[in-house]
Parts: C-alpha cells; structure tokens; sequence
C-alpha cells in the first residue's frame, strides 16, 4: 500500500510528475549523493525542512509512493525535527493546499536554523 507524502515548493506542481534530483537547496553536511524528493507525512514538517518569508505563498502538495528512503541523521541532520523522507521513484503531485506565510518563529538547534512557519490557507 502506497503512504501518502506532503511536498511545499512556491512554485504549483499539480498534475506533474517530478524527478528525484539532488537538491539545489541543502544543508552543507547533507547528502550530495542520493537523488530524492524530499517530502514529510507531516505539513509542518516540510515547512521545517525549508526556508520562507514573511507573505511568501507556498503550495503544498501530496503524493503517493512506496519507494522511500527514510534518511540517517548523518544523511540529513535535522530528520528527528522534519520526518524527511526520500521519494527515490518519479511521482505525481497533486496540489493540496496554498498557504500564505503569516508569521515566522526563529529557533535553532546547534546551529541549524529550526524556523516555525505560522500560516494561513489560502482560498
């Protein structure tokens, strides 16, 4: 049985089949090897995994796959705060919701930004 997986981007992706690549956007320390989509079973958690503004507008998508990698901590060092997970088969994505960045809580754990998005939905 394929789970069901949630990926943020700020750009619409409905209806199209992404690719696993190495992201353009990683942790110095992150895996540089293993192509992926990187996705969450949680929304907060892919929110955690990225980097927004203030008002950004960010759609977020679900997908569905049974060929998933679950990271190391040493693979990706904030996966215990995330649920990271990697999609390493192209997927579909289906658009979710769009949601509008409405307020940022900055944190950090030893060193690693750790931002908490507050949003609302977007109609």
């Amino acid at each position: 049985m394929k789970t069901i997986y949630y990926f943020v981007s700020d750009k619409n992706f409905d209806g199209q089949i992404l690719y696993p690549r190495i992201p353009y956007n990683r942790m110095d320390n992150e895996d540089d090897e293993i192509e992926r989509i990187c996705v969450s079973q949680s929304i907060d958690g892919c929110l955690l995994a990225t980097y927004y503004g203030l008002t950004d507008i960010v759609y977020v998508h679900s997908c569905e796959s049974d060929k998933v990698i679950s990271p190391t901590i040493k693979q990706v060092p904030d996966t215990p705060f995330t649920g990271e997970q990697w999609i390493i088969e192209p997927v579909k994505m289906k658009l979710f919701i769009t949601i509008k960045i409405t307020q940022i809580i900055k944190r950090e754990f030893h060193n690693m930004p750790m931002d908490i998005y507050c949003y609302k939905i977007m109609e």
